[in-house]
């Protein structure tokens, strides 16, 4: 399978760097993490021939936005931009989320959807929605992307599925077929909460996971999306960006 991660990873670094790393310590492909003003870490549109000769040899998976649609949510002008920018680059989709509401309207929500993928698909690029959020289920995901007729494709974050309570092999057999690549990052999950650990002294067993994605047929990439960004307690676990990717390297061996 394909080694990748999100620039997530490493907020600290610039493009140019990360694109550095992925030759130096052989990856294959690269989830974007836009920020919150649409670019990727100040390089926005009119930078795409900048990014293309950045990640020339690798595959750029997705432009991770942070747009959740909900049923009623047809105006997105983020995703707008995020998808328009993702096709100037060449990459393959945009990521979002998906939250059906208090009420649980899988099928208004289907509708919303189908229409964003629809416009995504215009520009030739997919819209990727994440295991996460009120969408952790890999049963609920399955059944909207039926409901919209497969417009879509699943980004599967493992330690989500697993704080739902599902096992991997559920997860991946409910998603089989239409997953774009996989999230993996580590955590003790208590009482279906996680709590982020270091690579390997979690519950997340990425040789299972390979395993079960290798039953349903699954070639794409595994990507890691670690979270410091987020928790400041993992901030100090790995002295730099490239001791965290080549722990990342071995843990998935």
């Amino acid at each position: 399978m394909k080694k990748a991660f999100s620039t997530l990873s490493v907020m600290e670094l610039t493009q140019a760097q990360v694109g550095e790393l992925i030759y130096r310590l052989g990856f294959d492909a690269v989830e974007i993490r836009l920020d919150g003003d649409g670019t990727a870490g100040g390089i926005g549109e009119d930078g795409a021939e900048l990014l293309k000769t950045i990640y020339r040899d690798a595959g750029i998976l997705s432009l991770n936005s942070g747009v959740t649609l909900t049923p009623g949510t047809e105006d997105t002008p983020d995703l707008d931009r995020a998808v328009s920018f993702a096709s100037s680059i060449g990459a393959a989709g945009v990521r979002v989320f998906a939250d059906p509401g208090v009420n649980r309207d899988l099928n208004a929500l289907a509708a919303v959807v189908a229409l964003k993928a629809a416009e995504a698909d215009k520009k030739g690029v997919r819209l990727l929605i994440e295991t996460h959020g009120a969408l952790c289920s890999s049963r609920d995901l399955r059944r909207l992307y039926d409901l919209t007729g497969g417009a879509f494709r699943v980004i599967w974050d493992v330690l989500h599925t697993l704080e739902s309570r599902e096992s991997i092999e559920d997860s991946a057999n409910n998603l089989s077929g239409i997953i774009s690549h996989v999230h993996l990052k580590d955590a003790k999950i208590e009482a279906g909460k996680y709590v982020m650990t270091r690579l390997g002294d979690g519950d997340v067993d990425p040789k299972a996971v390979k395993s079960v994605l290798e039953k349903i047929g699954f070639s794409g990439a595994l990507s890691l999306e670690w979270e410091g960004f987020w928790h400041r307690e993992l901030r100090t676990i790995y002295s730099t960006p490239e001791e965290l990717l080549r722990n990342y390297l071995y843990w998935i061996e």
